[in-house]
């Protein structure tokens, strides 16, 4: 029998531009261009088929015009199912609108033919190729994904491979200008001045008490699940109310309709991911997870520490109509943290959450309307002492939330939405220690117990109006009420509410300067309900967001941020930008906690009998205020070029009014550099594709001690915060070899490394104290601790197909 050879050709014909969900410009907008492929567009014809076939397939191209997603319009299998593998391999030259690189999505028509044999096989068409005899040209459709003043964007396919991630995109968000780490590798973050306690924490716009795991520092998402994080430093959209922090976002990947799965097998932990398309690509069920056993790692490290974690995601979503979509998502995270203390293992540290988000989607002709629905779980726990109690916190949650993006004209886009939240909290503590002084510490604040139970909601609009094609404003603001009732214990009976209403407004704007350069400012106000500390559980960057505890005030910042951003040659984006902010009722819980005992008093001798005791000093159970001010600078180039790289410094000044106890048990207050301000942060990365399935990479990372007052014993004395910590530095590396497995799938061998140069770090994390050698003197000294060296190695295997 003669053998017939086969083979296919690939179009990407004409364009045809519009704005998409960016924007709309009026009739002089800069010319938008279409993406070009960049790379062979010969697609293999599967093995097993017969005769001839056309798929037409929808591709997603990020801003450095890689393939993120491919979905299938037209095609019969299994044409349409190895064509859509095979494009994943594409690359194009970014669509552009003016200068700027922009997203887009483009359709392709894949073709095939099966043959006799013949000397020459015909050869792909090219794009600039006319139309031959397959039909009318189709277009290719540039949306300008619109990115938010001040926002910064990571991809996932982009950060994936940044040295020292360990493959994760949140834990990109430590490499960025304006976050300042509270430990090096540990994944809570000061961001421009704001404590980690005030940052919050979305998926797909749901919100989470945690992103990361204890620790260990790893997302609570897969990565494979992970399409893009945003990130916003400064006053966010009038959708993300309620923080007077920063935002971090993450967005999942859109439901696939081919089968798609991922596994990766590390020394920390092991992940999964599957996805399977279902009535014909009408819709998906997709689940996956990640266990973690850094046990030996810890082992090898520290024998007093137990730590583990495991989180889980399922999805499921229907394509019901042409333009309606219904979804289930399902997800929910586990860490825990224990201390070897007298023989036995003592838990310092758990936290627990679930979600459940059900959703309905209605495609509009340029946005969406999207309406969910969510139910949740969370609890925190842990204790100080071995013989101590645990206390943990627990809350049950619903929430609805109403979404609307839509072009009121060509040069106006709304967007806008109302949610509503429910929360009931509960409490579980035993008997709180007694300390060796017999001075009590509280495992929760009096005016916090009983638990309350709470009723928030909100409204919020923002309008993206670009005057004139270089000119682009966006006023928005957003109005919410927080009703918390809670029983008092005296008298019987009794209810007490509080009612805090808060309105933020905010104002950006993008003016286009020349063809490369665009000034970017905003100014906004945004509130935020105090957050509850718990003194038994010695986590306090995780907090308990909407508790009111005792007080009516919400903390509040007004801040503001001025930037230059420069398209430069090589695809490398430089962006300036100098902030500031002020805040009022700040709760700023990684403030020091200081407890004096009488025996810690200095002169005073056991003659004189026992001092009276002195009360338990928390300054991060009352407000404070503070401000910070600073400059930051990005410089990136996409990490998906052959040589790539990110350079991020930050020069910055935050600043608290604080509370210190003094000997005599007086309260002085000062204003002083905050408890993690660090003048300089900087962050440089390198990575380079070595060729062969090989790539390389190293990421830096330097920054500055924290402030601290010298002691006498353990009491400070002024001026306070005058001194500062060593400075400290490392080095993460990243190794990878890549084998393709058919089309579309890879194996990878993973080594990387982080903190590679075993740098120990001081930190008022931890003191080291012990007593004066004097016998006549009760006077406990302490001295900051040294921590460290916090270093994680992986050797891991992943698998994609």
């Amino acid at each position: 029998m003669t053998s017939r050879p086969r083979h296919s050709t690939a179009w990407l014909l004409r364009a045809a531009l519009s704005l998409g969900s960016a924007s709309a410009f009026a009739q002089d907008a800069p010319a938008l261009t279409a993406p070009l492929v960049q790379n062979s567009t010969d697609v293999a014809y599967p093995d097993g088929a017969h005769g001839d076939a056309v798929v037409i397939l929808e591709l997603a191209l990020d801003p450095h015009g890689t393939v993120s997603q491919a979905d299938v319009l037209a095609g019969t299998a299994p044409f349409a199912q190895h064509a859509q593998r095979a494009v994943l391999g594409w690359h194009f030259t970014p669509a552009r609108r003016g200068e700027l690189a922009v997203a887009a999505r483009i359709r392709a028509r894949v073709q095939f033919h099966q043959q006799h044999p013949s000397p020459t096989l015909t050869q792909p068409t090219k794009p600039a190729t006319a139309p031959t005899a397959v039909g009318a040209p189709l277009e290719v459709t540039v949306r300008g994904q619109r990115q938010a003043i001040g926002q910064t964007t990571l991809s996932a396919a982009e950060v994936r491979d940044m040295p020292g991630a360990f493959g994760d995109p949140f834990r990109t968000v430590e490499a960025l200008p304006g976050v300042t780490p509270v430990l090096s590798g540990f994944p809570y973050f000061y961001v421009r001045g704001a404590p980690p306690n005030d940052n919050a924490y979305y998926i797909d716009g749901v919100r989470v008490p945690l992103l990361f795991h204890l620790g260990i520092g790893q997302g609570v998402i897969h990565p494979g699940l992970v399409d893009r994080i945003e990130f916003y430093p400064g006053a966010p959209p009038a959708s993300y109310s309620g923080t007077v922090g920063a935002v971090i976002a993450g967005t999942t990947r859109a439901p696939s309709t081919s089968l798609r799965g991922e596994i990766n097998l590390r020394l920390l932990d092991v992940g999964a991911l599957l996805e399977v398309p279902i009535d014909d690509g009408h819709g998906s069920v997709l689940v996956a997870g990640r266990y973690g056993y850094p046990g030996p790692i810890l082992s090898a490290i520290t024998s007093e520490l137990s730590l583990g974690y495991w989180d889980y995601q399922a999805r499921a979503s229907w394509r019901i109509a042409d333009h309606d979509t219904v979804g289930l998502f399902a997800f929910g995270s586990h860490d825990y943290l224990g201390t070897l203390e007298s023989g036995r293992m003592v838990e310092l540290f758990s936290s627990d959450f679930h979600r459940l988000d059900l959703r309905y989607e209605h495609a509009l002709a340029d946005g969406y309307v999207r309406f969910a629905a969510t139910g949740g779980y969370d609890s925190q726990g842990g204790t100080f002492d071995s013989e101590g109690p645990v206390t943990t916190i627990d809350a049950l949650s619903g929430a609805v939330r109403l979404e609307v993006d839509s072009a009121l004209s060509s040069v106006l886009r709304l967007r806008s939405g109302a949610s509503a939240r429910f929360d009931n909290y509960r409490f579980e503590q035993g008997t709180a220690p007694v300390r060796p002084s017999g001075a009590m510490q509280p495992a929760v604040p009096s005016t916090a117990d009983p638990p309350p139970t709470n009723l928030s909601g909100g409204v919020n609009a923002e309008f993206v109006w670009q005057i004139t094609p270089s000119v682009e404003i966006v006023p928005a603001a957003s109005f919410d009420m927080l009703a918390s009732s809670r029983a008092e214990p005296e008298p019987a009976e009794t209810r007490v509410q509080t009612i805090l209403p808060a309105f933020d407004p905010r104002l950006g704007a993008r003016v286009l300067i020349a063809r490369d350069v665009a000034w970017l400012s905003s100014i906004g106000l945004s509130h935020q309900y105090p957050s509850l500390r718990v003194s038994a559980i010695p986590a306090p960057l995780v907090s308990v967001p909407g508790f009111p505890f005792g007080r009516e005030q919400l903390q509040t910042v007004l801040r503001g941020s001025q930037g230059i951003e420069l398209t430069l040659p090589e695809a490398i984006v430089m962006t300036v930008t100098g902030f500031v902010a002020g805040w009022s009722g700040l709760s700023d819980l990684t403030a020091n906690c200081i407890q004096i005992m009488p025996a810690n008093m200095p002169g005073r001798s056991e003659a004189e009998g026992p001092p009276p005791p002195l009360p338990y000093h928390c300054p991060a159970d009352e407000p404070v205020t503070g401000r910070a001010y600073g400059l930051e600078l990005l410089v990136r180039r996409p990490l998906s070029k052959r040589l790539s790289g990110l350079l991020a410094y930050t020069l910055s000044r935050s600043t608290r009014k604080a509370h210190f106890v003094t000997a005599e048990g007086g309260d002085a207050v000062a204003n002083v550099p905050s408890e993690f301000d660090r003048t300089h942060v900087l962050n440089a990365i390198l990575a380079y594709d070595l060729g062969a399935g090989w790539r390389s990479g190293a990421r830096f990372v330097f920054y500055t001690g924290t402030p601290y007052s010298e002691l006498d014993g353990n009491l400070p004395v002024p001026p306070y915060n005058a001194q500062r910590d060593p400075p400290f530095f490392r080095l993460d590396v990243r190794l990878e070899k890549r084998w393709r497995l058919g089309n579309s799938g890879s194996i990878a061998f993973v080594l990387e490394g982080q903190n590679v140069t075993l740098s120990k770090q001081t930190s008022s994390l931890g003191t080291d104290c012990i007593g004066d050698a004097s016998p006549d003197s009760h006077t406990t000294r302490c001295k900051r601790a040294t921590i460290g060296p916090l270093t994680l190695p992986s050797v891991g295997v992943e698998a994609f197909f």
